[in-house]
């Protein structure tokens, strides 16, 4: 035994001393040895990191960048991956390890979600000459797997499936691939074990015909216990009704208005204007506010926000005194400000000059401003230069990016608004998800990926013991009550929708913060 190890040894240190040959480069090569000889323990890896670091143009870098990018790959830490791998393509572009290190970030983005840019990089080398038979072997099955879009297992298994529909090229495939994260985590599909699920992807983009098309293969397919998506208002409509037709769940993360009324085999996990509305009318009520004021874009966003807010506000007691609108892309709002606080001018003489004086003769508790933070760091000048003050800020979710303080200053400090999600909440399934979110994925996710994410467990929660009995996963997700998720605790109503309590924030101290609860 002694002298078979003593022998593996042996090739293990000629193979060191081929690549001293080669590289010339003694540091690089001890370092590359101990990583051969030991594996790759946090000292080792470490100071591969710090050679990389200090020595970015040295010969064999290269190649440390790829094992740096395969230790992290195993260590799922996929951020750190993705950058290794990427630093060979941009800068070693007649790198040896360029082949490889493509395929490699094609398999971390495909893993991630990212498919338009996983399919990117592999398709080319696919049809590589450069490239070896093997590697270029293994692209193009990624390339099938990627077009396919199935995670998880191979098609030919037995395991339950969950079928999901989301735009994953074009202006929405940000929005596609942010939700199939949340899905992919749902699932497990990448975790410590084996899955106990598949996930199955169709790209729907906008198009009525696919959705149609895709949700009947998944009607098709015994395995799918059911749907996540579509995303878009522009085919919810038609999933949900090809949905309830072939009596399979849906639960769609679109906002379109009366989606659920296709039937009792659809649901919706999403944030709707509505939401938003009644739960800022609560909070505000709670707060003892009660005369409001609104000032909105003319958009879908904005007139449906409006609408329903007023009717909130009118069933808890309170009343919207004055509204006004602007267009889009406003930037001057002097007008619509002295129109909705009623401001007056006087004039007075201050020594050798004139000084004009503005007084807001309409009295509100607070203002309603449902639009983005980019808006909102722009309209709240006019409210300090035309004398409006006292006045509560509250606001829909647009407002939620840590550049709404940065933009807004001072102005903004207290203004409290609502959102679907907050990754910073200590809520515990909050932040499980986002820590677990963050481990996968290197960021912090968004209230799409938390929305997709939910959607998923409840699905997979609903077919638990059951199969693909699709009428037991439709009953099951009906009954849902107090579902422990990402958004909250989670209960379906009468109408099918998800209902849990919405994230209140405010800006405290220059950061948003979640706002402490109203007595």
């Amino acid at each position: 035994m002694k002298k078979l190890l003593a022998a593996i040894l042996a090739i293990l240190f000629l193979s060191v001393q081929a690549h001293a040959f080669w590289f010339g480069n003694t540091e690089l090569i001890d370092i590359f040895g101990s990583l051969d000889l030991s594996g790759p323990t946090e000292t080792n890896v470490a100071s591969l990191e710090k050679y990389v670091s200090a020595n970015p143009g040295e010969e064999g870098i290269d190649e440390a960048l790829l094992r740096l990018g395969r230790i992290y790959s195993d260590k799922k830490e996929y951020q750190k991956s993705s950058a290794s791998y990427a630093r060979i393509l941009e800068a070693f572009p007649g790198s040896k390890f360029r082949a490889e290190a493509s395929y490699e970030l094609a398999a971390i983005n495909y893993r991630t979600g990212k498919l338009k840019e996983a399919l990117f990089l592999v398709e080319p080398l696919a049809s590589d000459r450069e490239a070896t038979y093997a590697l270029r072997a293994r692209a193009g099955r990624l390339v099938k797997e990627i077009e396919s879009a199935s995670y998880g297992i191979t098609p030919s298994s037995d395991l339950p499936a969950i079928g999901v529909l989301l735009p994953l090229k074009g202006d929405y495939g940000q929005f596609g691939e942010e939700a199939l994260q949340g899905v992919l985590l749902a699932a497990e599909v990448f975790g410590s074990f084996a899955p106990n699920m598949e996930v199955v992807v169709k790209d729907t983009g906008s198009d009525q015909n696919s959705v149609d098309m895709a949700v009947t293969e998944f009607a098709n397919d015994a395995r799918v216990v059911g749907v996540v998506g579509p995303l878009l208002s522009s085919t919810a409509v038609e999933a949900a009704r090809s949905g309830q037709r072939l009596r399979i769940p849906v639960i769609t993360l679109s906002q379109k208005d009366g989606v659920t009324s296709a039937g009792d085999f659809v649901f919706r996990n999403s944030l709707t204007p509505e939401d938003q509305a009644r739960a800022l009318a609560s909070h505000a009520a709670g707060a003892g506010l009660k005369r409001f004021a609104v000032l909105y874009p003319q958009t879908n966003y904005g007139v449906e926000l409006v609408k329903y807010f007023e009717m909130a506000v009118k069933e808890q007691g309170g009343s919207v005194v004055r509204q006004a609108a602007y267009a889009p892309g406003t930037a001057d709002f002097s007008a619509e400000v002295k129109r909705v606080f009623g401001v007056k001018a006087t004039e007075k003489i201050d020594g050798r000059r004139k000084v004009r004086e503005y007084t807001p003769t309409v009295k509100v508790d607070a203002l309603f401003l449902p639009d983005s933070y980019e808006s909102v760091a722009l309209i709240v000048p006019y409210l300090d230069y035309y004398s409006v003050k006292g006045v509560q800020l509250i606001g829909s979710n647009g407002w939620n990016s840590p550049k709404l303080p940065e933009l807004g200053g001072k102005a903004v400090e207290g203004a409290v608004f609502v959102d679907g999600f907050y990754a910073k909440s200590l809520r515990p399934g909050t932040e499980d998800f986002t820590r677990r979110f963050v481990e996968a994925y290197g960021k912090e996710p968004g209230v799409i990926s938390a929305q997709a994410f939910d959607a998923a467990r409840m699905l997979i929660a609903a077919a638990s013991g059951q199969g693909a009995d699709r009428e037991a996963v439709a009953s099951r997700l009906r009954e849902l009550k107090e579902f422990r998720g990402a958004t909250g605790s989670i209960s379906v109503n009468a109408r099918r929708e998800a209902q849990k309590g919405l994230f209140f924030l405010t800006v405290e101290g220059g950061r948003i913060v979640e706002a402490a609860p109203v007595k």
